[in-house]
């Protein structure tokens, strides 16, 4: 099982997700480079899903 976090920058509101083998959910907000902005800014943790890899 592979986790997949669905994030949304706070500047542009962008959606994306993020595959990763460690839990988020103890955290309100993550700190990542967004491609739209073009810098690092705060992104939102909108949910998660489990994918079979």
């Amino acid at each position: 099982m592979v986790t997949v976090w669905r994030m949304r920058c706070s500047d542009c509101k962008t959606e994306w997700e993020l595959r990763a083998s460690f839990d988020l959910s103890t955290f309100k907000t993550f700190y990542h480079y967004c491609r739209t902005c073009k810098k690092n800014t705060f992104h939102e943790i909108l949910g998660r899903e489990e994918i079979e890899a």
